[in-house]
């Protein structure tokens, strides 16, 4: 007999980091100060596998990721691909309740997109950066279960 269950996909990710290509200064800091904490990430344009269909693998990533952070600046409003990343991990958001950590680089809350905004975020480089986006994987980390 056939099973009705969905298949879950294997949660790979501790975070998966997704930016436009302005901000890989920011994504790369970021992405070292978590990886050196020992958490395992997927790096957007670092991470990315050459060849293959861009949107099955986003899609895929999103999907084998425990939490999203999406770094938003003016650089990445201004860019159909970001605004399509943000949307498709929002969508996830919704669909399997993982979360997407919206990261403000130069630009404020209200600048970023509608669908965005009424997740909590972070201002890169304010005081508490660091320890509130460790706190919030490490929070994520013990909680997140397969369904």
């Amino acid at each position: 007999m056939a099973s009705n269950i969905d298949t879950v996909p294997t949660l790979e990710y501790d975070f998966s980091l997704w930016y436009c290509e302005m901000d890989e200064e920011v994504a790369l800091t970021i992405s070292r100060m978590l990886h050196q904490k020992g958490y395992k990430g997927f790096v957007e344009r670092q991470d990315q596998v050459m060849g293959g269909l861009q949107i099955t693998e986003v899609t895929d990533v999103i999907q084998q990721s425990k939490s999203t952070i999406v770094l938003l600046s003016k650089s990445s409003l201004d860019s159909n691909w970001c605004w399509s990343v943000s949307k498709w991990n929002f969508q996830h958001y919704i669909e399997q309740g993982r979360k997407v950590i919206p990261v403000y680089v130069d630009i404020q809350k209200e600048q970023s997109p509608c669908f965005l905004r009424h997740l909590t975020g972070l201002g890169y480089g304010t005081k508490f950066f660091r320890k509130r986006l460790l706190d919030s994987l490490e929070t994520r980390k013990k909680t997140v279960k397969p369904r």
